[in-house]
């Protein structure tokens, strides 16, 4: 049997090896290369708001064109599909990190209450599709009157 000499001073210098190791392999996997036309994150992020007569879905979209966006309204349930392509560069650039994902994506969005879809409509400003669906007549809050017996 061998004795192997100890010289280091801090035997948690290797936990700090491998965790410096695990932080460049985490950097390293949320940067890599999205394969074609799949994005594994949930895209776009969304903020679903609701007040007395509108249920409001704001999806945040910066270099998505209108024209490559598509929303339905089916069953109570909004779907957000559309794709993000890439900039075409006219140099050639090597990235050190390209963080913002392309490729096409989908959202679907069970809505809480039944809505108008008659009157559904849809915005695009700074980077952010916002989708206003107006509650049907139905579902919006009504003021009973209690009568006097």
């Amino acid at each position: 049997m061998n004795l192997i000499n100890w010289d280091k001073k801090n035997p948690l210098s290797s936990l700090t090896h491998i965790q410096h190791e695990m932080s460049d392999l985490l950097d390293f996997l949320s940067s890599a290369h999205q394969t074609e036309n799949y994005i594994s994150a949930e895209f776009p992020q969304i903020i679903v708001s609701i007040n007395d007569e509108n249920i409001i879905v704001r999806a945040e979209l910066p270099g998505v064109k209108t024209a490559d966006l598509n929303i339905q309204v089916v069953d109570e349930v909004l779907t957000i599909k559309g794709e993000r392509k890439p900039a075409t560069e006219t140099q050639k650039i090597n990235y050190l990190r390209r963080e913002r994902d392309y490729g096409t994506f989908a959202r679907s969005i069970m809505l809480p209450e039944r809505v108008d879809i008659e009157k559904v409509a849809a915005s695009y400003k700074n980077g952010v599709l916002t989708v206003k669906l107006p509650k049907s007549a139905e579902a919006k809050p009504k003021q009973i009157e209690i009568k006097r017996v």
